[in-house]
């Protein structure tokens, strides 16, 4: 095996065929991404838990897609690296044709559920790239269904874990690794479709590629790849110039270790530093806190992966790639919750240490660049349930449940939080559509609706929480686990910004309303549910951005005329008086005296932030 990239990428490209190879770069990983979610089984992939990468022939990420999972950007460059080193130096190791399967979180995966597809690229016998696909399975066994065990121990609770494991051999698949896989999965008709998927995914991306060297010429196309990282990080490095130098630090915390709650809170920090000679943003993710004897330690691919995509939301414009990795530098300690090693289990990092790595990073960036980031974002929540799907006509087969709740993004300088978005782990992925999951599982939905006051009020408010009240449909019941963080137990819902508020917490409610109602915790696993039992459970809103008594009073108004906010809230946290003539009507009129003269009191009578305004 020899590889061409790094000995031909020298050559110069003209300007106009750079731009069109390096978007068509771009555009070969929206293919592959778009074959997969057209053909596989998984409705957690086909709704966009999914992304995919072309990297070079010394596994660097020379291009994603344009709707990408920000999780997984640090997970493709480790998880092709990984095949590297396992197979470049073996005898019949990477070969024309090979693909490799693997979800090991601690070498560059992310949870086991996130399955890759690594697939190497040859042109005339040299190995010239590599395509990836990753995508998160519906199970991949562990001691619950849908893998998703937020009370593991360690990762052998978890699921299956793949090395980097050879599926496809010179074109042909390898029924006895393929029928290994599948004898560890509780649903392995869905992981068979997506298996084909991935595998055709791959083969998709290898087709686009030769069709852009037959047009334009191998040593163009490779000349291109190493331009692509140059530019990206000529671009960053431009953005970074622009900002002050100096050394910022905060910290965040995850609610409890689970398997301790007694412990209490799990502390994240970072640091962040900017030089200019040479241009570098530092990570420095020392005094961070031990990893946690539960599923919500980060892997170190996943809190890379979680501090480039913070700084992506910071600096939209230069594309995502390899080429920022020589700007961003990342100090971890030996272990702690945010790289856990081997056998610490993960799988709710993007709950835990993922999120709150994110949130420390915009806060971070709050103080350099304030007109640029944004309040704290909701908490993303797993609902996963499996069971017997005893309807009519669907044979009593086996099912996995796999549902995340959307939730209010934190407010920005110019706009307001988005209202029951998806989470900032992957803002490619579809909020779900809560009449597909009624006709694919035995569940139906009793409501399913924004939640008045749940956002942190602020100048830009945050947007608003989803509540929903699911009810279980079949005979037999379901087992049901649910991850997520910043509940009513921990140090609170999402923060404020510069005077804004904090969003309210999570809240998680077994059988609402009735005799035997239970309030849950925010981390459980195996939960039994009968038939007709409901499972409530309600998502934070974002935080507010600036002071919330400087908001237009008419925003005040149209809020509380769209139930977004209450009359209460309206007085109380905006100083706004509005006068209700006609409810019916939807008639209410804002008293502008009475507002002048609430808003100075509360001025004069609320104890200071200590954050500058924007």
């Amino acid at each position: 095996m020899t590889g061409r990239s790094q000995e031909s990428g020298t050559a110069a490209v003209d300007p106009v065929t750079f731009s069109i190879l390096s978007s068509a770069f771009v555009s070969l990983v929206d293919e592959m991404v778009g074959a997969l979610q057209d053909a596989c089984l998984s409705f957690v992939i086909y709704v966009g838990d999914v992304s995919g990468g072309l990297l070079n022939d010394r596994g660097e990420l020379v291009a994603q897609g344009t709707r990408d999972v920000a999780v997984h950007v640090g997970a493709l460059q480790p998880s092709t690296r990984a095949v590297l080193e396992d197979f470049a130096d073996v005898e019949g190791g990477i070969e024309e044709g090979d693909i490799y399967a693997f979800n090991e979180p601690y070498r560059g995966g992310t949870h086991l559920p996130d399955m890759t597809f690594i697939s190497p690229i040859f042109w005339e016998g040299d190995l010239i790239a590599f395509t990836a696909t990753k995508g998160h399975w519906s199970d991949v066994g562990g001691a619950t269904p849908g893998s998703m065990n937020a009370l593991a121990a360690d990762i052998h609770a978890e699921g299956l874990v793949i090395p980097p494991l050879k599926i496809v051999s010179r074109g042909v698949v390898r029924h006895d690794v393929r029928n290994l896989i599948m004898a560890n999965t509780r649903i392995p008709l869905n992981a068979t479709g997506d298996l084909i998927a991935h595998i055709e995914a791959a083969r998709v991306g290898e087709r686009r590629l030769g069709s852009l060297i037959a047009k334009y010429g191998l040593e163009t196309v490779l000349a291109s790849m190493e331009q692509t990282l140059d530019h990206s990080e000529r671009e960053l490095i431009a953005e970074i110039l622009q900002c002050p130098e100096g050394t910022w630090m905060t910290e965040d915390f995850i609610d409890y270790d689970p398997q301790a709650p007694e412990e209490g809170p799990v502390r994240v920090s970072l640091k962040m530093t900017i030089q200019h000679d040479p241009p570098r943003v530092i990570y420095d993710m020392r005094g961070s806190g031990a990893p946690v004897q539960s599923g919500m330690n980060g892997t170190r691919g996943s809190t890379t992966g979680a501090l480039v995509a913070g700084t992506k939301y910071i600096f939209p414009k230069p594309p995502m790639n390899a080429g920022w990795l020589r700007i961003i530098r990342t100090v971890f300690p030996e272990t702690s919750v945010v790289n856990a090693v081997r056998p610490y289990a993960v799988c709710g990092e993007v709950s835990g240490a993922y999120e709150k790595t994110t949130a420390c990073v915009q806060r971070l960036w709050a103080a350099v660049l304030p007109r640029r980031s944004f309040a704290g974002n909701f908490n993303l929540e797993y609902v996963v349930a499996g069971g017997i799907d005893d309807r009519p006509g669907r044979h009593s087969n086996y099912f996995v449940y796999y549902h995340w709740h959307t939730g209010g993004w934190g407010g920005k300088y110019g706009a307001d939080g988005r209202d029951c978005g998806g989470a900032i782990f992957g803002l490619g992925i579809l909020n779900q559509s809560s009449e597909v999951i009624e006709r694919m599982w035995p569940v139906t939905f009793d409501r399913l609706a924004p939640v008045t006051d749940s956002m942190g009020a602020g100048r830009w408010r945050g947007g608003a929480g989803l509540e929903s009240v699911l009810r279980v449909e079949n005979s037999g019941g379901v087992r049901l686990s649910y991850i997520a963080d910043r509940g009513e137990d921990g140090p609170g819902g999402p923060r404020g910004l510069f005077g804004g508020r904090d969003g309210i917490p999570i809240r998680v409610v077994k059988n609402l309303g009735a005799e035997d109602e239970k309030v849950l915790p925010i981390y459980f696993a195996d939960e039994f549910i009968g038939q007709h039992g409901t499972f409530y459970h309600v998502s934070s809103g974002g935080g507010g951005y600036g002071d919330p008594l400087e908001r237009d009073p008419d925003g005040v108004l149209e809020d509380v005329l769209d139930r977004y906010i209450s009359l209460e809230s309206a007085g109380r946290d905006y100083g706004v008086v509005i006068n209700v003539r006609d409810a019916d009507l939807l008639d209410y009129r804002i008293d502008i005296e009475a507002t002048r003269a609430l808003r100075a009191e509360l001025r004069a009578t609320r104890t200071p932030t200590g954050e500058t305004s924007p």
